[in-house]
């Protein structure tokens, strides 16, 4: 490459580095100036009587005996009426004044998701990342207190532009990748490396563009840094995954469509795999392709030593409609997953991508900084949440078989 073009590169990679930044301000001081950068969901006191095992009574008897108590709850002016106006966490705090634990008491450990698929263009990123949030703000599962991490080991940063836009720019040193090459203890992690999103209880550690020059050298970097003592399949659930599992009820590795180093890391890290599948012809085709495979990627890590502890394997319908097409092609997934396959799927709607023009999700957008039409978004959000609550049920039924009940 002469030096004319090198220079000329050069500048063109500046001008894209300087206007992601431009970018990610406006939208941050935006989100600022119109008070809409901390997560929107709230609760009225007689909206807490729709909750799961909450009555009127309940939730007067519970707030009257914490106020006494000391505990401060959020309130808000309705008119010249103060009226309660409870974040999710404080709501969590209800359950727990009465005795609910949470979900990650109740099991020896959390469980690490992996949404998989080895065609590009499946809704992997945009799914995760909405699950994700969507667990913890479900009105049938807050009751759980679910903490959520999300692991992004795609280069691309897609899943943490999604919920982390300020920590998806350039090269940064605090990412998943970059983690499992350091000796780090628990605290590290969590102190370091573990990101919040605008979901509070919900959070991520992020990737870099940097992580694919490490991906592509995985093996003999894992050999020269862990040497015998480590698969180097392993590291991630090793040094990563394991150290945090107690500290979340769900994982979520969010990775690139490659069958790559980090795909195989994340494999092996994995409880439950969880294959979107999207309806077109071509596309199904490519997945199905993909799911004849697994068998084979799974005997060949463990022919090269290193153990997987997948329980489960699930798919969903993604990009999903009601055409005759996408119906016929849920008949052949059915045909293929038998009790596997969730009935739930997520459909095909603007909402998905046009929260993304913000950095949000259906969870996360603030209505006054949704610009398309607030019916679409309300749809967008009651299809997560059932399709959030069938993943919950599949997952738990796994979950029970593996504990006995």
């Amino acid at each position: 490459m002469n030096d004319h073009f090198r220079d000329k590169m050069q500048i063109t990679a500046d001008r894209a580095r300087k206007m992601l930044n431009t970018m990610s301000d406006s939208i941050s001081k935006h989100k600022i100036e119109f008070g809409l950068d901390t997560f929107h969901q709230r609760y009225s006191k007689g909206a807490l009587a729709n909750l799961r095992g909450l009555t009127r009574k309940i939730v007067e008897k519970s707030i009257n005996e914490m106020e006494a108590a000391g505990y401060k709850f959020d309130k808000k002016l309705n008119g010249s009426v103060e009226v309660y106006d409870l974040t999710v966490e404080q709501v969590i705090d209800i359950y727990k004044h009465r005795g609910h634990k949470a979900l990650r008491e109740k099991f020896e450990r959390g469980y690490v998701v992996f949404l998989c698929n080895l065609k590009g263009g499946v809704s992997k990123t945009v799914s995760t990342v909405n699950i994700a949030q969507a667990l913890r703000c479900h009105s049938e599962m807050i009751q759980h207190d679910l903490k959520v991490l999300v692991l992004d080991i795609d280069p691309q940063s897609s899943a943490s532009m999604f919920m982390s836009h300020k920590n998806s720019i350039g090269t940064i040193d605090n990412t998943v990748v970059q983690a499992v090459f350091q000796d780090l203890t628990r605290e590290e992690l969590l102190d370091e490396f573990v990101i919040p999103t605008q979901v509070p209880g919900v959070d991520i550690i992020p990737s870099s563009i940097a992580d694919a020059f490490i991906a592509s050298q995985w093996e003999a970097l894992c050999v020269q840094r862990f040497g015998s003592d480590i698969n180097p399949f392993e590291a991630l659930s090793r040094n990563v995954c394991e150290k945090l599992i107690n500290d979340y009820d769900f994982i979520f590795i969010d990775c690139g469509p490659h069958l790559d180093s980090l795909l195989k890391s994340a494999l092996c890290a994995a409880d439950v795999l969880v294959t979107p599948l999207p309806p077109s012809t071509v596309d199904l085709h490519s997945t199905l392709q993909y799911v004849t495979r697994i068998p084979e990627m799974l005997d060949h890590l463990e022919a090269e030593g290193a153990a997987t502890n997948l329980k489960g394997h699930l798919a969903f319908m993604s990009k999903y409609s009601q055409s005759e097409q996408d119906i016929n092609s849920s008949m052949i997934a059915n045909a293929v997953f038998a009790e596997d396959m969730m009935m739930a799927s997520i459909p095909e709607l603007s909402a998905f991508k046009r929260c993304a023009e913000t950095f949000d999700t259906v969870v996360s957008v603030h209505p006054g900084s949704y610009t398309g039409d607030s019916k679409a978004l309300k749809k967008a959000r009651e299809s997560l949440d059932q399709f959030t609550l069938a993943l919950f049920q599949h997952i738990s039924r796994i979950r029970g078989s593996e504990y006995g009940f």
